[in-house]
């Protein structure tokens, strides 16, 4: 999952040395298919359908949520080359980078530059494109308003634009968690996903289109509510009460690491289509299309295929990376729960026991336990 955009004093800190790449080197085969799945659809056909009569203006392309530009690198490669093929090669390209002020912008722009090698930048070859960041949170408008010609979101809209209603019981809101608590969760995720709709439809040109990932909840047909990352997430709740029980950490402390992400099902995203009285239907926006898709786990599916072709089943090594996958999203929530009373390097001692006794956890499981597959929506949108 990408990096998140969550305001005020609970920023989500990026997870990992600044400008060397964390989070593409450690999610770089998952995250590049969130943009995968978008090569195999319809997207470069209705990319081609955007109204843009005046080839001597610029072409605008945001990447919202972008974290290091690793989910979307070959993506981009792939749509520029796509419109340049359909309006000419001498047009002007600008492509806007959007993540929280905090975001790791050094490894973005290292990465674009080729100093960071994987997965390779476009701009190396490909001319008459240029690159800029926006270090505004997308729950704000972001660039000029009627400025944009498409505008993607690739694994960033799960994450809310506070921290959620207090759940004293869990530090995420399970399925199972106790109504009011989810209730209030998911009341807040809708207005999150509205008002991020409405102001990507200020920021649209007309015609403009807006594709969007994001984890999704579903429903298997035995009836069971499904989560993303839910074995690891469970895993990561009982070993942080364990610290909390010991006294390692405060109750305090405990509630406030509640992580401020939601996974909204399909007929949550697509409620503002559907309701002709929203306020995102009078902002004249679209939907063309959403879809479920799943996203296999990288670190299972490596276990797996050692297993099969080698013999080798190594459960330490599954562990160690399944976790640094996970950190990389969920680290920032426990670092910035903690009291500000503890120095920085008491919280770091803290978060990194945590996820030492996690991977400890994972070790001595099979990882077959964790081969599902997260689900993902994809939405296709259109401003008319």
């Amino acid at each position: 999952m990408a990096a998140g955009n969550l305001c005020g004093n609970g920023a989500h800190l990026p997870y990992g040395e600044a400008g060397i790449g964390t989070y593409g080197a450690n999610l770089a085969l998952s995250s590049d298919k969130y943009g995968v799945v978008l090569q195999t659809g319809d997207f470069f056909e209705l990319a081609k359908n955007v109204p843009f009569r005046d080839k001597t203006s610029v072409y605008n392309i945001g990447d919202y949520g972008t974290a290091d530009g690793a989910a979307s690198m070959r993506l981009m490669r792939k749509l520029i080359e796509s419109l340049k093929e359909h309006h000419g090669p001498n047009v002007q390209f600008q492509i806007i980078y959007e993540d929280q002020e905090v975001n790791d912008f050094n490894s973005l722009f290292r990465r674009l530059s080729g100093l960071i090698p994987e997965p390779p930048s476009y701009l190396q070859d490909v001319e008459n494109v240029f690159a800029l960041a926006s270090g505004t949170n997308f729950y704000k408008q972001c660039v000029p308003a009627d400025s944009m010609h498409i505008i993607i979101s690739l694994a960033a809209v799960q994450w809310l634009s506070r921290k959620p209603p207090v759940n004293k019981d869990n530090i995420f809101s399970f399925p199972n968690t106790e109504g009011d608590a989810r209730y209030l969760l998911e009341k807040q995720a809708y207005e999150d996903w509205e008002k991020f709709l409405i102001l990507r439809s200020r920021e649209l040109k007309k015609g403009g289109l807006l594709v969007v990932s994001t984890t999704s909840n579903y429903t298997t047909p035995s009836g069971e509510i499904k989560i993303s990352s839910g074995n690891f997430l469970s895993i990561l709740d009982t070993v942080w009460k364990e610290f909390r029980d010991m006294g390692k950490i405060s109750h305090s402390e405990f509630v406030n690491t509640n992580i401020a992400l939601c996974d909204k099902s399909l007929i949550l995203l697509k409620a503002p289509f559907e309701d002709p009285h929203s306020k995102v239907r009078r902002c004249n926006l679209r939907l063309l299309s959403a879809e479920l898709v799943d996203i296999p786990c990288e670190a299972y599916t490596e276990w797996r295929q050692r297993k099969e072709t080698e013999g080798i089943d190594d459960r330490a090594m599954f562990a160690k990376r399944f976790v640094s996958d996970h950190r990389c999203w969920s680290n920032s929530a426990f670092l910035t729960g903690l009291t500000e009373t503890r120095s920085k390097e008491e919280k770091e001692l803290i978060v990194n026991e945590l996820y030492s006794q996690v991977e400890e956890v994972i070790k001595n499981m099979s990882p077959n336990t964790f081969d599902d597959a997260n689900r993902f929506s994809y939405l296709y949108i259109i401003k008319e």
